[in-house]
């Protein structure tokens, strides 16, 4: 989903990296220039702090007569919605003009999309949890096709605007099926890797607002599960030891692979072609234990009726659950943040710490979190700015540059870890380290 990942000195992002206020969607943000091109797009990490966000906001004591706070006016593109700025500009793929968006989480059922709500909770259809997913919030008017504001009002004809919450394309990357979650580098793509047995594995296929794929979508894809490889670093040449074909599975609903047995944890990589003319993607999985489908609540139990009893009255669950929103503002959700280091010294140490999370997430596998400490070394390295100027020349002179570097690898890092490409995460992080690295040597130069 592509979490847009974007703030300004005096923001801070809600659960999904949605700009509410200070930044980030970590637990620890912090401020960065408006200017920085937001790049990539992950809920996966965003999902732990979501309830303890909600919890948060909740706890926080206001008014009865106080007004819910409005998400923030952000600028989008209108071709690339993963592309998010704090301020007015150009798309750095396309060029076009950014447009204003206001964006906000709202809770979904993962099976019936049409039940949206703003508060966690149980799906009214189903019963299963709603997960957060990322959605604009608009008003319109009654009548008024084409009516469409940022901001609640009254309509020409007096009456109050109506609020409407719409999913955001990328703005669920909730896995479904309980594996793996990654985007595919053509952006519309989705898919979850599941190891529900040693020996099976299943790749659930979704278009860009996570909806299943669907049969003969799946049936034209043609794709290998590799459970071993070897690479010559001579030759830089991947040769595959052991490789399974992935084919439809019996009800078409996704593509399996019967592989070699997996010891826990199991790491095997994913290579599809997902149209016939595209190029082939690589996706690196890593099962720490065998997945399991989320449970669906079992269902009452109703005794069975005496041919006496008259039938009772059918449930009122098929009714479609409304997606407006109230006609005043809904609540953003905002993650508990916590300043950065105030001290030089303090700021290097941490700029430390985030790399070796960094290199900790990227050893295990779990390159959908990888964001996280990169996205704070990102604030880090910005909080630096300012002490760059009392550097000697000298050190000045490798100090703006490497800052910049830092920058610039934090968002490639956002963006290969997304895309699940263990080849392509190990090249980023080689740049963003050595950045860090040239980073620290021209501070540690300072007399």
């Amino acid at each position: 989903m592509a979490v847009a990942r974007s703030s300004s000195p005096t923001q801070t992002t809600n659960a999904f990296g949605i700009l509410s206020g200070n930044e980030d969607k970590a637990p620890v943000a912090a401020p960065r220039p408006p200017r920085l091109i937001v790049a990539g797009a992950l809920l996966g990490a965003a999902l732990a702090f979501a309830v303890a966000s909600l919890a948060a906001a909740q706890a926080r004591p206001r008014s009865a007569a106080s007004a819910p706070a409005l998400p923030p006016v952000s600028q989008t593109c209108p071709m690339h919605p993963d592309i998010v700025e704090a301020k007015p500009g150009t798309c750095p793929l396309c060029k076009m003009n950014l447009v204003p968006v206001r964006l906000d989480v709202s809770w979904m059922c993962p099976v019936h999309a049409v039940v949206t709500e703003q508060q966690p909770g149980a799906c009214r259809l189903c019963g299963r949890s709603l997960v957060p997913v990322v959605v604009s919030l608009t008003w319109t008017c009654r009548g008024e096709v084409n009516a469409e504001f940022l901001e609640p009002g009254v309509c020409r004809d007096g009456s109050p605007r109506i609020g409407r919450r719409t999913l955001r394309p990328h703005g669920n990357h909730n896995p479904q099926h309980g594996g793996q979650f990654f985007m595919a580098p053509d952006t519309w793509h989705h898919l979850e890797g599941t190891l529900p047995r040693p020996q099976l594995f299943r790749l659930h296929l979704y278009d860009d607002y996570a909806r299943p794929l669907p049969p003969d979508a799946l049936a034209a894809m043609r794709g290998r599960v590799v459970t071993r490889e070897r690479f010559d670093p001579a030759t830089r040449i991947v040769t595959e030891q052991a490789a399974f074909p992935l084919r439809p599975s019996k009800d078409g609903k996704s593509l399996e692979a019967a592989i070699d047995r997996a010891a826990l944890p199991a790491s095997m990589s994913v290579k599809v072609r997902l149209k016939p003319d595209a190029p082939e993607y690589r996706f690196d999985f890593t099962f720490a234990a065998l997945t399991t489908e989320p449970a669906a609540p079992p269902a009452p139990v109703v005794a069975a009726a005496r041919p006496s009893d008259r039938p009772a009255p059918p449930a009122s669950s098929s009714e479609p659950a409304s997606v407006a929103a109230p006609e005043s503002a809904a609540p953003a959700y905002i993650v508990p943040t916590a300043p950065l280091p105030g001290t030089m010294a303090e700021l290097l140490a941490d700029l430390r710490r985030r790399r070796e999370e960094v290199q900790g997430l990227i050893q295990k596998g779990n390159f959908g979190a990888i964001w996280v400490p990169a996205f704070q070394a990102k604030d880090v390295a910005v909080a630096l700015e300012p002490h760059v100027d009392h550097l000697p020349p000298q050190s000045r002179a490798h100090a703006e540059p490497a800052l910049g570097d830092v920058v610039r690898t934090a968002w490639q890092l956002d963006a290969v870890g997304d895309t699940g490409n263990a080849q392509e995460v190990a090249k980023a992080f080689t740049a963003f380290t050595q950045a860090v690295s040239r980073l620290l040597a021209a501070f540690s130069a300072t007399p």
